[in-house]
């Protein structure tokens, strides 16, 4: 991924200072297993191999290596056996293959990218959370079909979005969980050594053994994984994309912060001050790119018999991007969402844009609770507002859909006027808000 979608703290754990490290330790946890089980294999051995620490100069030998030899598992094994001694040389690597280190690292990598992730989701969470109790009771205009609906308020919309993130971080600890599996089966998954090294190998690096592979692991885990991290890039999209609806210029209703020295546009002057919403569309533009990656995980799963290469050029682009790309979309709406500005005088501007059409349904309820039939409410209702402009939403007397209600003689004959006002009042349309927050914590 390039640098300007990369967190220093995905660039670290997908560096090949890093992967390497990981290959070592594997390699020296498989040297523990082997001084634990097996009788010609001393505990001095694995001291020399830990002994050992992986450094860019190692790499840089083994990249040396790889010119000649074209396999960078077997130039990196080459590499660190320069600085063993003869009896750690003799066991570091026996039998055991390639992607018994490379498939086990990538279960590391991978249990450690998601630690980053979920850590991320829970902080965004926690943001949108405090905005939410913020604008518990800032009442706005909800949409359907982006047509006026009913009042919400804006602390109900951000709280659907903790409901969300809460399944989502359920998800990824579930993701987390299946691919935190290391095998060390050998070259077909029949092993080269006993089960038992791999079992207590495993359980050094914090790993499950697998229960059967083959010359790797099953990428149907892969799949699941990134399918996962695509499921939270989806939502944040939405909300980036709710973002973007609302700092539009005809609602006006938020807006991104931006510093006093941003500039809106290279040519146009007073975008400085309308402020595109650029963070949450960058937001979005990302996700796209995520969906992305998940076509080639799927692609990576059909192997052929007990292991093909197809699945390792794209693994070693589609994974850190993935992970990398999350990472930096989550932090970066975060953000977003910390420092938005809302604007609960325009959102009642809008609110009350139609002339109080949008309390229609608050004066048909009234209506039948004093015995008017349902359709007569909802045909005479459906009446008053179609007898208004589109656009102006006042009639041709100036008179928008309130003021019809008001005065319209056959609905004062089963509702008081006091009881048509308090029909128009939002708090009327907001009587379950602390019930539905009472559920989160």
């Amino acid at each position: 991924m390039i640098q300007r979608y990369t967190r220093k703290v995905m660039a670290m754990l997908w560096s090949e200072l890093q992967i390497k490290t990981y290959w070592h330790h594997i390699e020296k946890a498989i040297l523990y297993a082997r001084s634990c089980y097996d009788q010609f294999v001393s505990k001095a051995v694995y001291e020399n191999a830990k002994a050992v620490v992986i450094t860019p100069e190692i790499i840089e030998r083994a990249d040396e290596l790889e010119a000649t030899t074209d396999h960078d598992l077997i130039a990196f094994v080459l590499a660190v056996s320069e600085k063993l001694n003869d009896e750690t040389k003799r066991f570091y690597h026996t039998g055991v293959t390639s992607f018994d280190i490379e498939d086990t690292t990538l279960a590391l990598l991978l249990v450690g990218a998601m630690d980053i992730l979920i850590e991320d989701v829970q902080k965004l969470r926690s943001v949108i959370f405090i905005r939410a109790k913020e604008h518990k009771r800032t009442v706005m205009i909800g949409r359907t079909h982006f047509i006026h609906a009913e009042p919400i308020t804006f602390g109900l919309k951000l709280l659907n979005w903790v409901d969300v993130l809460d399944r989502h971080i359920g998800r990824m600890q579930t993701a987390r969980e299946s691919v935190r599996v290391g095998k060390i089966s050998g070259a077909v998954g029949k092993y080269s050594l006993p089960p038992a090294i791999e079992r207590i190998a495993c359980e050094r690096l914090g790993l499950r053994p697998a229960k059967i592979s083959n010359q790797i692991l099953s990428r149907d885990l892969i799949v699941e994984y990134v399918s996962c991290l695509v499921g939270v890039a989806d939502s944040v999209e939405r909300f980036a994309t709710e973002i973007r609806h609302l700092a539009g210029t005809d609602f006006s209703e938020v807006a991104e912060y931006k510093s006093p020295t941003a500039k809106g546009s290279s040519a146009m002057p007073g975008k400085s001050f309308l402020r595109n919403p650029i963070k949450s569309e960058n937001t979005c533009g990302l996700a796209k790119a995520m969906r992305g990656y998940l076509i080639m995980a799927h692609e990576n799963e059909n192997l052929w018999c007990e292991r093909s290469l197809d699945n390792s050029a794209l693994e070693r682009i589609f994974l850190p991007d993935s992970t990398t790309v999350l990472d930096f979309m989550l932090n970066r709406f975060t953000q977003v969402m910390k420092k938005l500005e809302v604007y609960p005088e325009q959102m009642n501007r809008n609110l009350w844009k139609t002339g109080g059409i949008v309390f229609a349904q608050q004066i048909m309820i009234e209506l039948t609770r004093q015995g008017m039939p349902r359709d007569m409410a909802y045909d005479l209702l459906e009446s008053l507002a179609k007898s208004v402009e589109r656009g102006t939403f006042v009639n041709d007397q100036g008179e928008d859909f309130k003021q019809l209600v008001m005065k319209d003689k056959e609905i004062g004959t089963w509702i008081s006027p006091a009881t048509i006002e308090a029909c128009f009042d939002p708090e009327n349309s907001l009587k379950y808000v602390d019930e539905i927050f009472d559920r989160f914590e």
